[in-house]
């Protein structure tokens, strides 16, 4: 009710709540290594209960051929990741095999998203 309108003042359109969303899924999905293309953008999108627009998942897509979001994370703002990453090597000493092994449990299941780039032409 009126309450949550006076802690959250932001309002958006439908179409701006379905592209943020739409947005939000592509980051999921690059986020856990994931191909993002629009069945698996759909995918999230399905499992999240959030109904966009047909068009939404293909446009995001098609938009996101070729470019690495994670790289484009890491360049916007803050300290430079090398430098986050060295200091948390330096204090962890241990990190790398840990994140060996999380991996490698991240792989074996791949909650149903095409990991592969079988479906799509190398035009990098």
């Amino acid at each position: 009710g009126e309450g949550y309108r006076k802690r959250m003042p932001l309002s958006f359109s439908k179409e701006q709540t379905q592209e943020l969303a739409t947005s939000y899924a592509c980051m999921i999905l690059a986020d856990c290594d994931a191909k993002i293309n629009d069945e698996n953008i759909f995918k999230l999108l399905k499992a999240a209960n959030v109904s966009v627009e047909p068009y939404l998942p293909k446009l995001f897509a098609q938009l996101l051929v070729g470019k690495d979001l994670m790289e484009m994370f890491s360049k916007v703002g803050g300290a430079p990741a090398g430098a986050a990453g060295a200091g948390g090597a330096a204090a962890g000493g241990e990190g790398g095999a840990e994140k060996k092994e999380e991996k490698k449990e991240e792989e074996e299941d791949d909650g149903g998203f095409d990991f592969d780039d079988d479906d799509e032409s190398d035009e990098e």
